[in-house]
């Protein structure tokens, strides 16, 4: 059955003429009838037919329509845009905007539903809502839970068939649903580290006075029973089905974002979708081979039981983490290194305008939860420094600005969000430490991203056609960058100061989060030792560099750090980067 606003259509013409009909029935039958009450009749019932004759030729022209439009055409012919009412949650409109309006065998435009897997081509079922075409139209109606991960899809009835007449668009303001709408924290440093879980509640920690923070989830830990009887198993209900999620490690994640935010740190989360025998359908099809060694996987979207998992999932962690008793996380990057497919976010595939409309599907469902339950909550996906350098080989990766540009047109064709990109800018090697003292292509065709050539990157998100829903840059931030103190802690120390006055400069910039707080074993036999501490926990050159780099005695380290790097002063080290 077509929803309450195409029933009220067809009522208001049935009443509109039923009401003349019986208007023009009881004054020409009424009791003082008029010598002339034949006539008066006839002119009733003449005006009657008129109405609906004129009401005819309307809808007769409106089905008619400006030009007659192919199906193929038809697919990209309408923009729309879906909103909830700001007002009035429990209401949203559907506007649509044509160059002309097309010929079909009605006056009506028909609106649609479906899944990120599911055809838009083969619309079938009932329509949510019908109206009058237009060049210019909206429709307004209820809005529905289910409305949150679905597109709309406006469709024309052509020789009898349901024919999409414009691309599917997602709700375009989730943001208004969240029950969370505080402001998103004005952070007076952009100084971050990935923590070390065991130096939590520490002075290690508590003593660097780290404003950013960042930790993160791999799927395969938190989904699931637990056997931890002190920690039962969490049962969450997401559209009728239950989804089990491990109670002990919800319970540590709680513990952890809880302290956090006590300790008045912007806390990131990264959902990393690790290999799980359990939850194969948390796995693309294409992405089902435990063989390719990859660290972390392409989410499913592809079929039904996978997106409904994976909108479990983002809906658990996000209305979990959106502040109240469990802790608060501002910030969500979705998966790793995402241009990197064959190591961070296998897929098996070398088309990269494919693997980008699938990851953006996912990623669009984690925003879509996010931004619903805290209304400016962040939300990113990742890149490495290989901007330009695969010079058009997709075996191993892609590029990062090709990928950025597909990403983007993926995005703007199901509708513009506030989507924001982390950058991993490590000098090329990563065991490179002096990283000043390279050429830095500063052009589109630079080949490495590093912390010397941001403007490459702003300078391609500062473009019309990327600029966030507002007409803004949208929100960078540097969630992993480190450099090594194998060549020596001083040299290291200097570098990370640099780095750190460079960003701290940078209005584009967010944060800059430090890999990392402490050495890990596996990274340093391949001669990447980032940590402030050691893996024993003692102290590097690089600690107290990082405690006040973001104080007022920052200007301690300031002469150190330009003797290394050979600059006379900070304002010409930091021409350098501009």
């Amino acid at each position: 059955m077509y929803k309450e606003m195409g029933k009220m259509k067809k009522r208001l013409l049935l009443l509109y003429t039923g009401a003349a009909l019986l208007a023009g029935l009881l004054y020409g039958c009424s009791g003082k009838v008029p010598a002339s009450g034949e006539k008066v009749v006839t002119e009733a019932t003449e005006e009657k037919e008129n109405k609906t004759q004129s009401e005819e030729a309307v809808l007769e022209q409106l089905a008619k329509g400006d030009r007659k439009v192919s199906a193929d055409e038809l697919a990209d012919y309408g923009s729309g845009t879906a909103l909830i009412d700001a007002e009035e949650p429990g209401q949203m409109t559907y506007s649509l905007v044509m160059p002309q309006i097309p010929e079909s065998d009605d006056a009506y435009f028909y609106l649609f539903t479906a899944e990120c897997y599911e055809d838009m081509q083969e619309l079938s079922g009932d329509p949510e809502v019908i109206w009058e075409k237009g060049k210019i139209s909206e429709v307004s109606f209820d809005y529905e839970e289910e409305y949150l991960f679905r597109k709309f899809i406006p469709a024309l009835l052509v020789e009898g068939r349901y024919v999409p007449a414009g691309r599917g668009v997602y709700l375009s303001n989730p943001e208004v649903l969240a029950e969370n709408q505080d402001s998103y924290p004005d952070i007076e440093s952009k100084k971050g580290v990935l923590l070390d879980p065991t130096m939590l509640g520490t002075k290690e920690l508590t003593e660097l006075e780290v404003k950013h923070t960042i930790y993160n989830m791999p799927l395969s830990i938190l989904m699931g029973e637990t056997t931890d009887e002190d920690y039962p198993t969490i049962v969450y209900t997401f559209e009728g089905k239950e989804y089990h999620f491990n109670g002990k490690v919800v319970n540590d994640y709680d513990g952890l974002f809880s302290y956090l935010e006590t300790m008045g740190m912007c806390s990131t989360a990264v959902v990393l979708n690790d290999w799980n025998n359990a939850y194969m359908e948390m796995i693309h099809p294409k992405a089902r081979d435990q063989k390719s060694g990859a660290y972390y996987y392409m989410f499913n979207t592809e079929e039904e039981e996978g997106v409904k998992t994976l909108e479990a999932v983002a809906e658990f962690l996000a209305q979990r983490y959106s502040g109240g008793e469990h802790g608060m996380v501002h910030n969500w990057v979705i998966a790793n290194e995402i241009n990197q497919f064959k190591t961070w976010n296998y897929m098996n595939t070398k088309d990269l305008v494919y693997y980008v409309q699938e990851f953006e599907k996912s990623f669009r469902i984690f925003y879509q939860a996010i931004k619903s339950k805290y209304a400016n909550a962040r939300v990113y996906f990742s890149i490495d420094h290989d901007w330009n350098s695969n010079h058009g080989n997709n075996k191993n990766y892609f590029n990062a600005r090709e990928l950025l540009a597909a990403f983007n047109d993926a995005a703007r064709a199901h509708g513009n969000y506030d989507w924001g990109i982390a950058i991993h800018p490590y000098p090329e090697p990563l065991t490179r430490v002096n990283y000043w003292s390279s050429e830095n292509d500063k052009t589109q065709d630079a080949e490495v991203l590093t912390i010397m050539n941001l403007s490459v990157l702003t300078d391609l998100l500062g473009q019309e056609e990327y600029l966030d829903t507002e007409g803004e840059m949208r929100s960078i931030t540097i969630t992993e960058l480190g450099f090594s103190s194998r060549s020596g802690e001083k040299l290291q120390a200097a570098a990370f100061a640099y780095c750190y006055f460079i960003v701290d400069a940078n209005l584009h910039i967010d944060a800059f989060i430090l890999n990392r707080q402490t050495d890990a074993p596996e990274e340093v036999v391949s001669g990447l030792a980032f940590g402030l501490y050691e893996y024993n926990h003692s102290e590097k050159y690089l600690k107290e560099v990082f405690r006040y780099i973001d104080t007022d005695r920052a200007q301690e380290y300031i002469e150190f750090m330009l003797n290394i790097l050979g600059a006379e002063s900070l304002e010409e080290a930091l021409s350098w980067a501009e």
